[in-house]
């Protein structure tokens, strides 16, 4: 119950943060930083992955 909560916080986080950008004519460059921040994550969760497979082998 506790992971949907931060997730859903986050969420709306996210989306109050992507209102703001529009109204400041700034949303590309905010979708821009998202898919970065996304891009980062994505590369770190592989590596953990990978880490995790490689020492269970």
């Amino acid at each position: 119950m506790g992971w949907q909560i931060i997730a859903a916080a986050m969420a709306g986080y996210l989306v109050l943060l992507g209102r703001s950008a529009w109204k400041q004519g700034e949303f590309i460059q905010y979708l821009r930083s998202l898919a970065i921040v996304a891009t980062l994550c994505a590369l770190l969760a592989g590596a953990v992955a990978l880490a995790m497979l490689l020492d269970g082998a």
